[in-house]
């Protein structure tokens, strides 16, 4: 519903009117009187709003005085849909409702505690509850500042996304030291198979129910499904022979496919050290450097926000020419893959997208930058075998390189409610490729990443202190 009314009317200026059903004009006339407005409201989201601004009587007569005496409220109407006032609650709390206004550190005083709430969220997005799952997530987000003991449990219950539920699960963890449910889970063979599942490259949570379901119950089932042989990874790197390693239609580069993912996974579930992201950073730069001169580039992702190891590398580009670089960059995703791929570096691709216009009516999340994930490995030196990692690469016009360097920092949640306060409360749209008004597409091209922060009117918060997941 309020997607729906977005489309004709700003949220902002909803939330100074009374929205009500067609019902309360009806039952008005027939009771020949204006009633409350409270139980008519169209959206319970503004239940509140429409009682309060419930027209009376006397509305109703300052209203019949003719076009001249409205002007001064339409002039003030518009002026504050134009440029909304600054928001009142813009601090940097511990217990603020959105992440992006919170510090969030790597480890915070009650990592115990979370690490039991992340088994909740998981178990739940498995089964695919995902409003659950999500409950969940959001209280993982919630830094807990303070270590709580039995003499200030009562605090944890003002915190925000703190509900009665989990409020019972932190209580029940701070008497026994754990979380029975959490207990059960982890000796639950269904969650040990569905997470072993969902290690696996291509299989979320729906695919590893089906293949639960289908009686699937190990990784040797899974091998055995999927014709993986202990052969499969001698053979990954030849783009000739197996069938199963099919080249994309695009690209002519052979895919990730699931039994390539299978026969890998013991490699992808290595963490991957800081050194070597830098390395790896290197080798992509440095052919980068031999197609096209004056790019830039920032790792991000956990590695920017402090992890000692990561699951996969995420790298932004761009070109320092403001004017050219747009053109500089256009294409440059497709044939950067293609040189490491030659090289010996790429060795499969699991997506490769190209530019779109930026499009401010967009609603999902996959947004407007050419971007590749791909499977890198580099190349073995004297004493060192080096294995196959995940790297993303994320080419951003130089107008938009900021937005995309914000965009791949956080973690889930701090970027989940980076876009909800810019919805909400800035009207405006953000995602990794562009800073949108709302009302009337206007784009905000930010120099700088203090500069994204400054433009949704959000306190700068460092990139290591963005981690509002576990």
């Amino acid at each position: 519903m309020r997607k729906r009314l977005e489309r004709h009317v700003d949220w902002n200026i909803a939330r100074r009117k009374a929205i009500v059903t067609p019902q309360w004009l009806r039952d008005s006339a027939d009771s020949g009187q204006l009633l409350p407005c409270g139980k008519y409201a169209a959206l319970g989201d503004l239940y509140q709003e429409t009682a309060q601004n419930c027209p009376d009587d006397n509305t109703l007569d300052s209203s019949k005085k003719g076009p001249d005496s409205s002007t001064e409220s339409h002039d003030e109407e518009t002026q504050s849909f134009t440029h909304p006032a600054p928001k009142s609650d813009t601090g940097i709390r511990h217990d603020h409702r959105y992440a992006c206004m919170r510090y969030a550190p790597l480890i915070c005083p009650n990592q115990g505690l979370v690490e039991q709430i992340a088994i909740l969220r998981r178990d739940r997005e498995l089964e695919g509850l995902d409003m659950q799952a999500l409950s969940y997530e959001r209280a993982i987000s919630v830094p807990f500042p303070f270590p709580i003991t039995s003499d200030n449990i009562h605090e944890v219950s003002e915190l925000p996304h703190i509900g009665k539920k989990i409020h019972s699960k932190i209580q029940e963890y701070i008497e026994h030291g754990e979380i029975s449910e959490c207990k059960s889970i982890l000796n639950d063979a269904r969650y040990q198979s569905l997470v072993d599942f969902t290690t696996v490259y291509g299989i979320g949570p729906s695919t590893a129910r089906n293949l639960y379901a289908s009686g699937l119950r190990t990784f040797e089932d899974l091998e055995k499904h999927y014709d993986v042989s202990p052969r499969t990874n001698d053979e990954i790197g030849q783009t000739s022979s197996p069938d199963y390693l099919k080249a994309s239609p695009t690209t002519g580069l052979p895919q990730l496919s699931i039994k390539v993912g299978l026969a890998l996974r013991e490699e992808f579930s290595l963490q991957i050290p800081r050194s070597e992201v830098e390395e790896i950073h290197d080798a992509v730069i440095n052919e980068l450097k031999r197609i096209r001169s004056g790019c830039v580039s920032t790792i991000a992702g956990g590695y920017r926000r402090g992890k000692d190891k990561s699951n996969d590398i995420d790298i932004v580009i761009s070109h320092k020419d403001l004017k050219s670089g747009g053109d500089q960059v256009k294409g440059l995703c497709a044939e950067l893959v293609k040189r490491l791929y030659d090289k010996g570096l790429v060795t499969h691709v699991m997506h490769l997208s190209s530019f779109r216009e930026h499009n401010a009516l967009r609603t999902s999340h996959w947004d407007s930058l050419e971007k590749a994930l791909t499977v890198f490995k580099l190349p073995h030196k004297k004493g060192q075998e080096h294995v196959h990692r995940r790297l993303d690469l994320i080419f951003a016009a130089p107008e938009v390189y900021w937005t995309a360097v914000v965009g791949w920092t956080g973690s889930r949640m701090f970027e989940r409610d980076l876009k909800l306060w810019a919805k909400q409360e800035e009207e405006k749209k953000f995602d990794s490729s562009g800073i949108t008004r709302r009302h009337d597409s206007k784009l905000y091209f930010p120099k700088s990443e203090q500069e994204v922060f400054e433009l949704l009117h959000l306190e700068w918060i460092d990139p290591t202190l963005r981690n509002a997941d576990l």
